[in-house]
């Protein structure tokens, strides 16, 4: 540390100095005043005295180098001028800087009472950088002793022996700077944009900052993930641009909204979607890093580029930035595990210095390969984990019930189901059989899965099922969650049978957003029928009650429908989730295996939302005596089958089930 400081000289001390021509440091006068500023009894006071052993230690250890400006008479101005400029510049070993001039009375009224201000400048705020070399020059110039109206010496000997002799033994045990601060202003203390992070948002924080900057938050739906990542991306104040990439466009206008009440006003941001003009845009800000103009690059803000994974991993935007040092680039993806997919996976080649991943469910399952992908590129080691159960003991998410709802498939679905169910098993021989199958098995094998799941998802029984729910009590707004289009034309007419009022929301357009939102949250419907638009991410208007209608085995999806509605707000003490199971019908045998399996399947999903409710072990014997009714092979499955593991790979369940 350098610091220049100025003598306090008496009037009769200027007096004296006007007759010195040469140099004036080794003057009595000159060493008399700088003792006065260090054995005056001002310094044994309580606000300066821990600070000024700390400053002697400093000097005694080497960390420290003081000198003094003398300001010498000049006719033609105030013969008893001081030289009393108040700057600084602070550098850390990441090369950030701030700088500040001017400073407020070093007294507890200056620090608490008094009305005092100071300029502070940042090397990471657009062109506050400049402000912060121009400080730095004028202070080299003094320093140096190359400013003419200031004559700069070192510190005299007497006066550093005067200082060095307070210096303690060691500074274990000194208080800390914050004096003034009471207990409770040291417990409430925020960070500047004055909201409080959660424990466990400043525990992925600091998990992340000791993974180097790079890993996956894998935190439950609804528990401050995006807040969160804005929060981590601020800190490395070095990094002048950050990548975000989102799955939709309306996760984008979310994350729009967000970013100035984390970053502030001094943020540039630039949307690169669907539209042609971020190619030229983007010209602007990389170019400076392509051509080194490390001025031009220190003047700019910090800048967002927020895109969706078509965008980000096409070669235009690639190579965009491409231009950027990693170490001034760092990268968010939201729902990471969608960008581990082979169409998205070019993602990953964006070298960033720092790197961010979020998902409640980061592992794709059934992709062994895209899941290693994502984990290679973010740290390959296991994310930071906030679960459902974690952030419902801890009052972050509310409490839920859980109640199955059960519906039969007719004697034909199930008949169906079972042909597939054999032609699945027909191939499954043939692929193991094989050192080097064919390709048109395995495309085979996936047309028939998904074949055979839809006949679950689209149950003949499913609308009439819904609609006896609808005869029952029932909290209300609700989301019902829906296979396909043509599945909620047929819950409509269940609802409009019963002139229920309800909404639709089918696509990831704003338009379509805002005015199905608008009427869901303002009471004007009931019932919100949605389809996968709204599994990922988009923030829904308050709601206790979910009603699932069709359902995939993906364990991500459950997860994340379940997190729509368990945000907790004043006009809930719980939320209801409605969760229609699929089982064979009665034509099912009590040994029949694909029936076994079938049901295995549902309970999976059941076992998994059943575990976090607060009714689960009630939920779970009601459907032991429902399955009792198949026979008592289908009731013991409630309680030997397992939940799916949400970080598991997943490698899809027999083909013959």
């Amino acid at each position: 540390m350098r610091l220049l400081t100025s003598p306090r000289f008496s009037n009769d001390d200027l007096e004296i100095l006007k007759e010195y021509t040469k140099s004036v440091d080794n003057t009595e006068v000159f060493e008399d005043a700088l003792k006065r500023g260090i054995e005056g009894e001002d310094v044994d006071q309580y606000l300066q005295t821990d600070r000024f052993k700390c400053m002697a230690w400093m000097l005694e250890q080497g960390y420290l180098d003081i000198k003094v400006a003398y300001m010498p008479e000049d006719e033609q101005k105030n013969p008893y001028r001081l030289y009393h400029e108040k700057i600084g510049v602070i550098e850390d070993h990441d090369c950030n800087r701030i700088a500040f001039a001017g400073s407020i009375n070093e007294t507890k009224s200056g620090w608490t009472d008094n009305y005092e201000s100071f300029e502070v400048f940042r090397s990471w705020i657009g062109r506050e950088d400049k402000r912060i070399q121009d400080k730095q020059d004028a202070f080299d110039r003094l320093w140096n002793n190359e400013d003419p109206e200031v004559e700069v010496y070192n510190l005299p000997e007497a006066v550093e022996k005067s200082v060095t002799a307070r210096s303690p033994d060691t500074i274990d045990g000194l208080p800390a700077i914050n004096l003034f601060l009471t207990e409770e202003g040291r417990d409430t203390y925020t960070d500047n944009d004055q909201k409080d992070l959660w424990p466990h948002q400043e525990d992925a924080i600091n998990w992340w900052k000791n993974h180097d900057y790079s890993g996956i938050f894998a935190m439950a739906t609804g528990t401050g993930k995006t807040y969160t990542a804005l929060r981590a991306a601020r800190l490395q104040a070095d990094t002048r641009l950050t990548v975000i990439v989102v799955p939709t466009k309306v996760l984008v206008d979310q994350w729009l909204d967000e970013l100035p009440d984390v970053f502030g006003p001094d943020i540039s941001v630039l949307e690169c979607t669907g539209r042609e003009d971020w190619r030229s845009q983007i010209l602007s800000i990389v170019d400076p890093y392509r051509i080194g103009d490390l001025n031009e690059i220190a003047e700019e803000n910090r800048t967002v580029l927020i895109t969706t994974p078509h965008t980000a991993s096409s070669d235009a935007f690639r190579r965009a930035v491409d231009h950027i040092p990693s170490k001034r680039l760092q990268i968010i993806i939201d729902e990471v595990h969608g960008i581990g997919s082979s169409q998205f996976r070019k993602t990953l080649e964006i070298e960033a210095g720092r790197r961010l991943g979020l998902s409640a469910t980061p592992n794709r399952q059934w992709d062994e390969e895209g899941t290693q992908a994502i984990y290679n590129y973010f740290g390959n080691h296991e994310p930071f984990r906030f679960s459902t159960q974690n952030a419902i003991e801890n009052g972050y998410l509310a409490e839920y019930e859980y109640h199955p709802l059960l519906c039969e498939l007719t004697t034909e679905e199930f008949d169906e189901y079972l042909e597939y169910s054999n032609q699945l098993g027909s191939i499954e021989a043939q692929l193991k059989s094989s050192e080097s199958p064919p390709k048109h098995l395995y495309n085979q094998r996936e047309q028939l899965l998904r074949q055979r799941a839809q006949i679950k998802k689209s149950a003949i029984r499913k609308p009439s099922r819904f609609g006896a729910f609808l005869d029952t009590d029932h909290p209300t707004p609700a989301i019902v969650f829906c296979e396909d289009n043509s599945q909620i034309d047929e819950l409509e007419q269940e609802l409009q049978h019963r002139n229920k009022s309800y909404g639709v929301y089918v696509s990831d357009r704003a338009d379509e957003q805002a005015s199905a939102f608008h009427k869901f949250e303002t009471g004007a419907i009931d019932y919100l029928l949605a389809i996968k638009c709204l599994d990922e991410g988009v923030d829904v208007p308050d709601c206790p009650t979910a009603v699932i209608i069709s359902s995939s085995t993906n364990t991500r999806e459950f997860i994340q429908r379940r997190g729509r509605v368990l945000r907790t707000s004043d006009s809930k003490d719980h939320a209801v989730i409605y969760d229609m199971l699929v089982l064979p019908g009665i034509n099912a045998q009590p040994d029949d295996e694909t029936a076994l399996k079938l049901v295995k399947q549902e309970l999976r999903r059941a076992k998994l939302l059943m575990d976090a409710a607060r009714n689960g072990e009630k939920a779970e014997v009601q459907l032991a005596k429902e399955l009792a009714n198949y026979g008592e092979q289908f009731k013991t499955l409630i309680y030997t089958t397992e939940p799916p593991d949400p970080f598991e790979n997943g490698l899809p369940e027999s083909s013959s089930s």
